[in-house]
């Protein structure tokens, strides 16, 4: 089964909230998930609320990754990156997967 690639470019309100619902019931679903956080979505990852949803996507397997582009763009560096979190720039994240479904939150 191919897996699913998640670009997230807000890390608030019901976009958000659907996006990691997604991400979660696949995941759960023992498919592969790899998401993308993207533009203002960098700078949430600290916030305990957002650190909790991204906590319950490791527990279940998925990927979570920084766009460098969006990193550099809000002044964040590989220090700032929590547990877990990689960065990738976004070809990286595409590279080897193009069988995966791609879905923009």
């Amino acid at each position: 089964m191919p897996g699913l690639l998640l670009i997230v470019t807000e890390a608030e309100g019901e976009r958000f909230a659907a996006a990691v619902e997604l991400a979660a019931t696949a995941a759960a679903l023992d498919r592969p998930v790899a998401v993308l956080l993207r533009g203002p979505a960098v700078r949430a990852t600290g916030r305990p609320n957002i650190a909790r949803a991204y906590d319950l996507l490791f527990e279940l397997g998925a990927n979570v990754s920084l766009c460098r582009t969006a990193m550099a763009a809000h002044g964040l560096t590989a220090a700032d990156l929590t547990g877990g979190v990689e960065a990738m720039g976004m070809a990286e994240f595409l590279a080897g997967r193009e069988d995966w479904q791609l879905v923009l939150a």
